[in-house]
């Protein structure tokens, strides 16, 4: 179902939003692999190809990060600030109970600003709900 079509009123801001996240001041690379986190734990192949394909392409992220990515938590790769992004990614994805979220919230705010926190928030819940459209109506992974 090309669910864009359908309902062109409801699904061009999400599309918009999307822009305006990547128009952001937050690094685009720790947006693109949030993104790509989120893709992947919501099964959203389309996603995961799109956003795996822009972080090689326009950020020179090597695929040794992007494949190791699955496992974030195990490997000494990644930056105590992508660390805590993808935490925050992980949890907003999972929902889980709110001391959870208080305590990487705390965290956040020792590294990030209020707006990169909005921003990152945004990203991640933005793609999750792009994922749960792409997934349940149907992705343009042909």
């Amino acid at each position: 179902m090309n669910y864009a079509k359908v309902s062109p009123k409801v699904i061009n801001p999400l599309y918009k939003s999307y822009e305006e996240i990547h128009a952001a001041e937050l690094d685009q690379a720790l947006i693109l692999l949030v993104e790509t986190r989120v893709s992947q734990i919501n099964g959203c192949a389309y996603c995961c190809h799109l956003h795996a394909e822009a972080i090689r392409k326009d950020h020179g992220i090597e695929q040794v990060k992007l494949d190791k990515l699955p496992a974030w938590f195990n490997s000494n790769i990644y930056s105590p600030k992508e660390k805590l992004a993808l935490e925050w990614c992980e949890a907003l994805t999972s929902n889980p109970k709110q001391s959870v979220l208080d305590n990487i919230k705390e965290r956040l705010d020792t590294v990030f600003t209020e707006k990169e926190i909005v921003d990152l928030t945004a990203a991640i819940s933005l793609m999750n709900a792009l994922n749960r459209m792409a997934v349940s109506l149907g992705s343009r992974d042909e």
